[in-house]
């Protein structure tokens, strides 16, 4: 690192110099890091290798489900939801007891991990819905059984909200060969202000794809009523979406 001394002060890159300002100061550094060919082939970098294989893995799976909801996710995800979700992949890649180093993979990990994952990390379903609710997923179909509920007890609405909507979404996936077979289901809208509302049944089928894992998420959405038309409440932002069987 070396401080600027020139009335120029520069920013940017220029060759393997980089020009930045940190504290105050104006600063230059050479371009660092190790060679791509080295880490490609020196047998002592053959770990930084092996973890790289295996965290790409993670990152595709990561993106296969969210390429596969992506219309459902823009709903209910905050921004960091990427970086948790190829966190929580990595975690099953490390959990293969079976493979070698670098060979680990999602579909021989404990896919149960991915159990219980919120999409929206600042609005948590249990904290959202108070009422009780069942899962199954047989033969790529999946079923979610919400239990009869009170809406103006049972639901935790932010400011505003007038109306919330239940959305269940299913998939069967192949995170070997990166395949995946989707489907969802909405509920009504259901009105905030209302003290009974009937037991609901969600169904989708996922079916399509064979030996793969199955995963079911439960979500809800909130919207204000104004005129009659339903809006979403802050783009989003108080929504929840949250995987409850992974199979």
């Amino acid at each position: 690192m070396a401080r600027q001394e020139s009335f120029l002060k520069l920013k940017g890159r220029v060759g393997d110099l980089t020009f930045y300002k940190s504290g105050g100061e104006y600063l230059a550094r050479t371009k660092g890091g190790v060679d791509g060919d080295r880490i490609k082939n020196d047998p002592r970098f053959a770990r930084t290798r092996e973890n790289g294989q295996e965290f790409l893995r993670a990152v595709k799976s990561g993106k296969l489900l969210r390429d596969a909801f992506r219309e459902q996710l823009y709903l209910a995800a905050d921004r960091g939801m990427s970086g948790r979700l190829t966190s929580r992949f990595s975690k099953v890649v490390k959990s293969d007891s079976t493979s070698s180093r670098g060979e680990r993979t999602v579909s021989a990990g404990d896919v149960s991990l991915l159990d219980g994952f919120e999409f929206n990390g600042n609005s948590n379903l249990e904290n959202l819905f108070f009422g009780e609710y069942g899962v199954n997923f047989a033969e790529g179909v999946a079923e979610v059984t919400i239990e009869a509920f009170d809406p103006s007890l049972n639901i935790q609405k932010p400011d505003g909200a007038t109306h919330a909507q239940f959305v269940m979404i299913a998939g069967s996936f192949d995170f070997d060969e990166l395949n995946s077979a989707v489907a969802n289901a909405e509920s009504a809208s259901i009105d905030l202000s209302e003290n009974s509302q009937d037991a609901l049944t969600l169904t989708a089928d996922a079916s399509g794809i064979e030996g793969g894992t199955g995963i079911v998420m439960l979500g809800i959405l909130f919207w204000q009523e104004v005129n009659g038309e339903l809006y979403k409440i802050n783009n989003g932002a108080k929504n929840a979406l949250r995987i409850i069987s992974v199979a």
